[in-house]
């Protein structure tokens, strides 16, 4: 079973079945709803309680896993028991109560990786066809029911629908409260009445533990090994900062060993698991920002995590600074062209303004090297000449 992300800051919209992006502070829902379910019927309450009614039980949406299966609800795949989720991520999962089936989104909003047992319930689906003859009522608020209720009864009770989609075999009203709080109900052309639900809230239940935050330090960043100088392969994820060398990607760690200074104010006190955050690093009047990833399944802090990107000269850090294989800040572009060229490295050139960009060693996405050369007259710069290098590994 994949697992999904959510990241909209990246994505506007929820990509059902394949991965999208979720931001930890942006993309969560942030209010908290109760954790114990209504006691009052679901005619009583609005579509935007995210309830729903089955067999006599209110379940409200989203909820934690355990209220869930207290309900006498069971993975219907036994080795799915124990899954995992990264945060901000969610899987599908079949239950089974009896002779009933049910589709429910399983999410986790906390900080570190967490068994799915610990996570909340955040959606359903419920597909008329493993329902049909059962003798269950499924009802939503207003008296919307399961098998029974005609467009017009869904617009009767919850008014005009936020988006309608009309298929050659179903009519869907899509009802949105807000990003990820949403209910879609599909009624079939050929029974007139509604045989699909699905039913989304995506918010932080009341009483959920997101985790703690560890300060251990990850095998794979105690296992890196700092270069003592640049390799001579132009293929290697290397750079050289005003005398300091560097495999990509870089434990945040070695460059405070180097001293450079975590800036805390500018910077993220801690970095979700499998996740990302911003720093701020200075060091002699000198400082730079960059994007850290965390490769733990457990939220640490900053040093704990790596710099996939670092570049040096031009506008960035006034220092100086070398790629692998002998490309380094004040070379001609004449002759770092002659090194590409000796090397057999295929490149890419962009033109804007005063600047010319080369990159180049981009074996994948989010790898690559680049210089920029400074191709103008009115300028400190020396004209045709490199200013700045860069390199990523991602």
């Amino acid at each position: 079973m994949k697992t999904k992300y959510l990241l909209p800051f990246l994505c506007a919209a929820l990509v059902f079945g394949g991965t999208a992006a979720f931001s930890a502070e942006a993309g969560a829902v942030e209010e908290t709803v109760p954790a114990a379910q209504a006691e009052s019927g679901a005619e009583e309450a609005s579509w935007t309680d995210f309830q729903i009614t089955i067999d006599g039980d209110v379940y409200t949406l989203p909820m934690l896993y355990e209220d869930f299966s207290a309900f006498g609800w069971e993975l219907e795949d036994e080795d799915d028991a124990g899954d995992t989720l990264e945060p901000y991520s969610y899987n599908l999962y079949s239950f089974r109560k009896g002779d009933l089936t049910i589709t429910a989104y399983v999410l986790n909003l906390g900080i570190n990786t967490m068994p799915i047992e610990e996570c909340i319930v955040a959606g359903f689906s419920i597909d008329d066809d493993c329902w049909s003859g059962q003798e269950t009522l499924v009802e939503l608020p207003c008296g919307v029911r399961l098998g029974q209720s005609t467009l017009e009864d869904i617009e009767t009770a919850y008014g005009a629908p936020t988006e309608i989609y009309e298929g050659t075999l179903y009519t869907q009203y899509t009802y949105e409260a807000d990003y990820n709080q949403e209910i879609e109900l599909q009624v079939f052309l050929e029974s007139g009445v509604l045989e699909d639900i699905q039913i989304e809230n995506y918010a932080r239940p009341e009483g959920f533990d997101e985790g703690e935050m560890s300060t251990e330090v990850p095998q794979s960043i105690l296992a890196y090994a700092k270069p003592d100088s640049l390799n001579a392969d132009l293929s290697a994820y290397e750079i050289e900062i005003d005398g300091c060398c560097y495999e990509l990607p870089v434990p945040v760690s070695v460059l405070l060993e180097d001293g450079w200074e975590l800036d805390e104010e500018d910077s993220d006190s801690q970095i979700v698991a499998k996740y990302f955050g911003w720093v701020t690093l200075r060091k002699n009047n000198q400082s730079f920002s960059a994007i850290v990833t965390n490769d733990a399944d457990y939220a640490t802090t900053p040093e704990n995590c790596w710099v996939e990107e670092l570049s040096v000269g031009g506008d960035i850090l006034d220092l100086d600074g070398a790629l692998a294989g002998g490309v380094r800040i004040g070379l001609s572009e004449e002759e770092f062209l002659a090194i590409l060229e000796e090397n057999g490295m295929e490149y890419e050139y962009t033109e804007s303004g005063d600047y010319r960009y080369y990159t180049y060693n981009s074996s994948s996405y989010g790898s690559g090297c680049e210089v920029m050369i400074y191709v103008g007259t009115n300028s400190y710069f020396e004209k045709d000449t490199i200013i700045r290098v860069s390199c990523e590994k991602g």
